[in-house]
C-alpha cells in the first residue's frame, strides 16, 4: 500500500466480506485488524479477500508481533532510486544547450541516446509503479501507482513516438520534443521521496520494536532439585524462576527467596531502583541489579504486564481517530477525480492553450497526475499515532486508540476520585500530641502494643508507625477489645484506654481540650485516637490518608492547562474539602456512593463539559466508561483495565498532565499534516493544470510536481516524528 487511495480500497474489501464485523486497514504500519466471526469466514479466507482486490498479504497472525523493520523495503528504494539517478543525470544535463552542443550528435541522434538512458529508468526503477498500476487496473480500481504510471507513460512513449517517427510530428504542425527528462525526473523523486519515507516510517515503529526486544529469549527454571535453561515460551505459572545479578527478569512473578533491587525503568519509567524481599512482585523485562532472587512465575505469555503494554500499544498505533474518516471518504473519490481533471486539462490546453499547444498539453496533464498522488493524506494520521502512543508508552502512559485521543484535544474538565488517586488509600500517623510529659515515642510504643495484633486500617497505621522509629514495644496484659470504641488493657500494672473521643467520653477521661483536638483534626481531614493511661489523657494519635507526592504540583499544572478540576468522593464533605484545599482544588462533590459517581460524570456532561475522570481503575470503572477520557492510574497487574481510555503503568500523577498535553500535541500534529495534505492538493492541483496561466504565466514543470508531491509525503511523517522528542 501506498496511499490512501490503497487504505479506502482494502478498507471496503474487508468491509464487503462475509462475517467481518469491523475491518481497520493502516498505511503506516501497513497493517489491517479485523474482527470476524469464525463461523463465516477465516484468516485465510481474508487473506485471499485481500489478494483479490490487488494486494499481498505477508502474513496473518491472532498474537501480537513486533512490526517488520523496513531495513529490506529501505534497501531496495536506495538501489533502484541510486540507479535511476546515475542515468537521469546524462538526460538531464542534455537538457542544457551547451552540454547538448559539446556532444557533437544532431537532435535525433541524442533523442535515440536519451531513449537508451532512459528505459531502464522506467522499466526496472519504476516497475513498481507500472505492477500496481496494472494490478489496480485488473480489480477495475485506481490508486497513486495509476497516476505515475500514466503521467510517465504519456511523456515516455509521446517521447519514443517522436524519436523514431519525428516526421509525423511535424507533419501535424508540432515541434518534434522529446520530455525524457520528465519521465526519469519524476521517477527519480517519487524513488527518493518513497526511500525516505520508508526510513522515516522506520524510525516510527521503533517503541513498539523496543517494547518486543525487552524481554529476555530464555529463563532459568528451578524443577526439583535441577536448574535449567528453557525458552521463554516454555515457562509454566508456578515454576520457580532464579535470577542472577544482571539477568533480566524474563516474566512476572513473586519473590519466593533472597534480596535485590530491580530496575523498572525499562517498563515503567520509574528511574529509582525498586528493593525486592520475599512477597515483593516483579515484572517481566525488567533488570534484576544486584542480589540473587528466586521467584514464583504468576503470568506468563500473553498475561504478562508486558504484553498487555504491547497490547495496549498495538491497539493504539492501529486504530483510527474519527478525524481520518474525512480522509477515508475524499480517498475514495480522489483518484478518479484526478484522472478525470488530468483529461479535463489536456483537452483544455489543446483546444485553447498557445503554440505548441500539443506539447503543452500533454505536460500539464502529467504534471497534474504526478501532484495529485494523495501519499500525504494517507500518512497524516496514522503516523502521528504510532510515534505518539510509542513515545507515550515510553512515558508510562498508553492511550487505548484514536477516538479517546480526539476527545482528550476538547476536554475542559478533569474529575478526581479521591481514596487511591489524589491519596495513598491507607492512613498513616501524620502528628503525635502529647500531654502530662509523656514522649511522642511513649504515645506511639503503648498505642502500637495495644494495636499490634488488630488488623484494622488506623491500627496499621500505628503499627508502621512505631516499626519505621524501630520503638520497642511494652508488654500487654488483659487485652480486651471494645468494638466500634477501642481497646483497653494493662501495661506496667496501669489500666490503659485507646480509641476514638466517644471511648474516652463513656469511661469519664474526656475533657474540653481532647473535644478541641478532635474538632480541629476533623477539619483537616484526620482521624483522632486518643491514649488514656491511669485515669489520664496522655497523648493523641493523628492518622490520615496521605497526599501522594506532587499531587498539588500536577492538579496545578493541569489547572495552567485552563482546565477545570474537581473532586469526586464517597467521604464526608469536611475530609474531602480538607484534601481538595491542600491540593488546591474548589469545587468538591462529597459523599457520593460508588455507584453514583457516573451519574455525577453524565451531569456534568450534560452541562456542555467535555470530562476526563481520573480514578484508580478497581472502583471507579463506572465513572471511567461514562468520562469521554477515562484515566486509570495502574499498577502491575491493572496496566490493561478495560474501562479506561488512558492507563498510566506507575503511580506518578505528574503523568496525568503530561498525558494530557501529548493528546493534545498529537491532534495538533494530525491537524498539521491534515491541513498541509489538504492545501497542498488545493493549491497544487490548479497551478498545474494551469489555472492561473491566462493571469500570471504560471505553470509547472512535472519533474518539480514529482518532487513536491514525494516531498509532502516526506514532510508529513518528519512532522509527525517531532513526537518522539516530547517531554511532557
Amino acid at each position: 500500500m501506498h496511499c490512501a487511495a490503497c487504505v479506502a480500497r482494502v478498507d471496503r474489501a474487508l468491509a464487503a466480506a462475509p462475517g467481518v464485523e469491523l475491518a481497520t486497514v493502516n498505511l503506516a504500519t501497513r497493517q489491517a485488524k479485523v474482527k470476524f466471526n469464525p463461523r463465516l469466514t477465516s484468516p485465510a479466507a481474508l487473506a485471499q479477500v485481500i489478494t483479490e482486490a490487488g494486494y499481498e498479504v505477508e502474513g496473518t497472525s491472532r498474537e501480537q508481533r513486533a512490526p517488520r523493520s523496513p531495513a529490506a523495503e529501505v534497501e531496495e528504494f536506495r538501489r533502484r532510486f541510486l540507479l535511476a539517478l546515475a542515468l537521469s543525470l546524462p538526460v538531464w544535463l542534455s537538457m542544457i544547450p551547451p552540454v547538448a552542443q559539446a556532444a557533437g550528435l544532431s537532435h535525433r541522434a541524442m533523442a535515440f541516446v536519451l531513449l537508451i538512458f532512459t528505459t531502464p529508468v522506467m522499466f526496472y526503477s519504476g516497475a513498481s509503479f507500472f505492477s500496481g498500476a496494472w494490478s489496480a487496473a485488473r480489480h477495475r480500481s485506481t490508486n497513486m501507482d495509476t497516476l505515475v504510471a500514466l503521467g510517465t507513460s504519456a511523456a515516455y512513449f509521446y517521447s519514443a513516438w517522436v524519436t523514431f517517427f519525428p516526421d509525423t510530428v511535424a507533419a501535424a504542425g508540432h515541434e518534434p520534443a522529446v520530455y525524457y527528462d520528465t519521465a526519469v525526473m519524476i521517477i527519480t523523486f517519487i524513488l527518493l521521496g518513497r526511500w525516505l519515507e520508508a526510513r522515516t516510517r522506520g524510525r516510527a515503529s521503533e517503541a513498539l520494536r523496543r517494547l518486543f526486544a525487552l524481554a529476555p529469549p530464555t529463563a532459568r527454571v528451578r524443577r526439583g532439585e535441577v536448574e535449567q535453561e528453557v525458552p521463554l515460551a516454555e515457562v509454566a505459572v508456578g515454576d520457580l524462576v532464579v535470577m542472577r545479578p544482571g539477568e533480566k527478569i524474563p516474566v512476572d512473578g513473586v519473590v519466593a527467596e533472597g534480596l535485590s533491587s530491580v530496575d523498572e525503568s525499562m517498563l515503567t519509567g520509574e528511574s529509582m531502583p525498586v528493593p525486592k524481599e520475599p512477597g515483593a512482585e516483579v515484572w517481566g523485562a525488567t533488570l534484576n541489579l544486584r542480589g540473587f532472587l528466586v521467584f514464583k512465575a504468576t503470568r506468563v505469555g500473553q498475561d504478562m504486564v508486558l504484553s498487555q503494554i504491547i497490547r495496549l500499544v498495538d491497539e493504539a498505533q492501529t486504530s483510527k481517530a474519527p478525524i481520518e474518516r474525512l480522509v477515508d471518504r475524499v480517498a475514495a473519490v480522489f483518484v478518479p477525480v484526478v484522472m478525470a481533471l488530468a483529461a479535463a486539462t489536456f483537452l483544455a490546453w489543446f483546444l485553447w492553450g498557445p503554440e505548441p499547444y500539443f506539447s503543452r498539453a500533454i505536460i500539464s496533464m502529467v504534471a497534474v497526475l504526478i501532484i495529485a498522488c494523495p501519499c500525504a493524506m494517507g500518512l497524516a494520521t496514522p503516523t502521528a499515532i504510532m510515534v505518539g502512543s510509542g513515545r507515550g508508552a515510553e512515558l508510562g502512559i498508553l492511550m487505548r486508540g484514536g477516538e479517546p485521543l480526539e476527545r482528550g484535544y476538547r476536554l475542559t474538565t478533569v474529575v478526581f476520585d479521591k481514596t487511591g488517586t489524589l491519596t495513598r488509600g491507607a492512613p498513616q500517623v501524620t502528628d503525635v500530641h502529647t500531654w502530662e510529659r509523656w514522649s511522642a515515642a511513649q504515645v506511639l510504643a503503648h498505642a502500637a502494643a495495644l494495636e499490634e495484633k488488630s488488623e484494622h486500617p488506623l491500627a496499621e497505621a500505628v503499627t508502621h508507625a512505631a516499626k519505621a522509629q524501630n520503638l520497642a514495644l511494652p508488654r500487654v496484659d488483659d487485652f480486651q477489645a471494645v468494638p466500634g470504641l477501642g481497646v483497653e488493657a494493662k501495661i506496667d500494672g496501669q489500666a490503659v484506654l485507646l480509641g476514638n473521643l466517644a471511648f474516652l467520653i463513656q469511661q469519664g477521661v474526656a475533657s474540653e481540650e481532647l473535644i478541641d483536638y478532635q474538632d480541629r483534626l476533623s477539619r483537616e481531614g484526620k482521624t483522632a485516637i486518643f491514649l488514656a493511661v491511669g485515669g489520664l489523657p496522655v497523648g493523641v494519635i493523628a492518622a490520615a490518608d496521605t497526599l501522594k507526592p506532587r499531587a498539588a504540583q500536577a492538579v496545578a499544572a493541569l489547572k495552567a492547562m485552563g482546565l477545570k478540576i474537581l473532586l469526586l468522593s464517597g467521604d464526608n464533605k469536611m475530609t474531602a474539602a480538607a484534601v481538595a484545599k491542600s491540593v488546591g482544588i474548589e469545587d468538591v462533590l462529597a459523599e457520593v456512593l460508588p455507584g453514583d459517581k457516573a451519574k455525577k460524570v453524565a451531569e456534568l456532561q450534560a452541562a456542555g463539559e467535555v470530562v476526563a475522570m481520573v480514578g484508580d481503575g478497581i472502583n471507579d470503572a463506572p465513572a471511567l466508561a461514562q468520562a469521554d477520557v477515562g484515566i486509570a492510574l495502574g499498577t502491575g497487574a491493572d496496566v490493561a483495565l478495560e474501562a479506561a481510555d488512558l492507563t498510566l503503568i506507575r503511580d506518578d500523577l505528574d503523568l496525568i498532565p503530561a498525558a494530557i498535553k501529548l493528546s493534545r500535541q498529537m491532534m495538533r500534529i494530525i491537524r498539521q499534516n491534515l491541513f498541509w495534505a489538504f492545501c497542498y492538493n488545493i493549491v497544487a492541483i490548479p497551478v498545474a493544470a494551469g489555472v492561473f496561466y491566462p493571469i500570471w504565466g504560471w505553470t509547472m514543470n512535472p519533474a518539480l510536481a514529482a518532487l513536491a508531491m514525494a516531498m509532502s509525503s516526506v514532510s508529513v511523517v518528519t512532522n509527525s516524528l517531532r513526537l518522539r522528542r516530547f517531554r511532557g
